[in-house]
């Protein structure tokens, strides 16, 4: 970043101060992508230069590097924003369009998270972040899931936490990285295979 960009950051940090929730949100947002491109090795100055801010206003934030490391971790980790792209699923929507919806907000939070902790992991020796309990993220997820899904229970073969299981479960096994994600593996296409299986139609000719 130039002298000249820096400089207007600051101008303008200085002509809008911000609230220090706005502010710790600021720098989880400047330190996730430097996260993915370095690893733990950033420095709390390129932080500092990516949000815009004095190096000291990152430890009257979170204390240590580490506990903001900690709180990108958290935050991408956070069920909120799937939620929320759950619950936007429009009413119009048919069944189908509408699992394709929830695979897609799923995976793409699945993808976020990989990424970020591939990078944490070896060869950037760090200590462990602090994770949330595993249903932090599950639980809230299911219920979005659960409320769309109702909306079909006449066009369901199976009861809605089954349902919402075999989505998330489908999304999921979808991103895993030691599994070969097909070419056909679109969001699309797992949607079509949850509602009509593997096996192709059968016709009229064969079945006589």
């Amino acid at each position: 970043m130039s002298e000249h960009s820096l400089t207007m950051l600051a101008r303008m940090a200085r002509a809008n101060p911000m609230t220090p929730g706005e502010r710790r949100r600021a720098l989880i947002d400047a330190t996730r992508p430097l996260l993915l491109e370095y690893g733990t090795s950033i420095t709390t100055r390129q932080i500092a230069e990516c949000a815009g801010v004095a190096e000291g206003t990152i430890f009257r934030a979170f204390g240590t590097k580490q506990d903001l490391i900690d709180a990108v971790v958290e935050d991408c980790m956070a069920p909120e924003p799937v939620v929320a792209a759950i619950d936007a699923i429009p009413a119009e929507f048919d069944l189908e369009d509408t699992v394709t919806w929830v695979i897609k907000a799923l995976s793409t939070r699945i993808q976020q998270i990989r990424l970020l902790m591939s990078a944490l992991s070896e060869p950037h020796p760090h200590k462990n972040p602090r994770k949330p309990p595993h249903g932090d993220f599950h639980r809230p997820v299911d219920q979005a899931i659960a409320r769309v899904l109702a909306r079909f229970d006449d066009q369901l073969a199976v009861g809605t936490p089954t349902a919402c299981w075999v989505v998330s479960a489908m999304a999921f096994a979808a991103e895993m990285p030691m599994m070969d994600r097909p070419d056909d593996g679109e969001p699309r296409n797992l949607a079509r295979l949850i509602l009509h299986g593997i096996a192709a139609p059968i016709t009229l000719e064969a079945s006589c």
